[in-house]
């Protein structure tokens, strides 16, 4: 049975997609899946659909219910609940490389 998971993971951007001028960053979405696996395919496809790429997954499991994730996670986890289509991504923390 499908269930909202929530995902940390760090991803590859095209140079010019985000203001700061990295490609590199780490967030957290939300999805409904069944497994951690099927989760990490479904996000592999929607980011490859921006020429984005998937680099690692950091934490993945499904959500809570009774635990506060605070504004911006409940926030992505209402939306999730109202499309069993979802990918919502949060907000995105880019890091420059040495």
């Amino acid at each position: 049975m499908a269930e909202i998971w929530k995902l940390v993971v760090e991803i590859l951007v095209e140079p010019g997609d985000m203001s700061s001028g990295s490609t590199k960053g780490f967030l957290v979405v939300t999805t409904w899946a069944e497994t951690n696996e099927a989760a990490r395919e479904k996000l592999t496809r929607y980011l490859e659909s921006f020429n984005w790429h998937l680099i690692s997954v950091e934490d993945s499991h499904p959500i809570d219910e009774n635990h506060d994730y605070g504004d911006e996670l409940e926030e992505m986890i209402s939306r999730t609940q109202n499309n069993p289509e979802a990918i919502i991504l949060g907000t995105f923390h880019s890091y420059k490389e040495n």
